[in-house]
């Protein structure tokens, strides 16, 4: 029973990746890529996204962010 199970499992997900990829090409006209790297540029990587954001950008955003919405306005006023 359990090889039957294993055989139903990969046969789906081997169809999901199937989807996702066709998916991809039409709406990407592409094939999704895998991107190996390396322990250090992996590590490299989560120390760049763990970074605190430069405090410029973080107020820059916030002043978009409080701004009234265009569709906001009766009007267009």
């Amino acid at each position: 029973m359990l090889r039957i199970k294993h055989w139903f499992w990969s046969l789906w997900y081997k169809y999901k990746d199937w989807r996702f990829e066709r998916k991809c090409i039409k709406h990407l006209g592409m094939k999704p890529t895998k991107e190996y790297v390396s322990k250090e540029q992996y590590d490299a990587l989560v120390e760049i996204i763990n970074r605190p954001p430069d405090p410029k950008v973080q107020e820059s955003i916030r002043k978009l962010l409080e701004r009234k919405s265009p569709w906001d306005n009766e009007l267009g006023q």
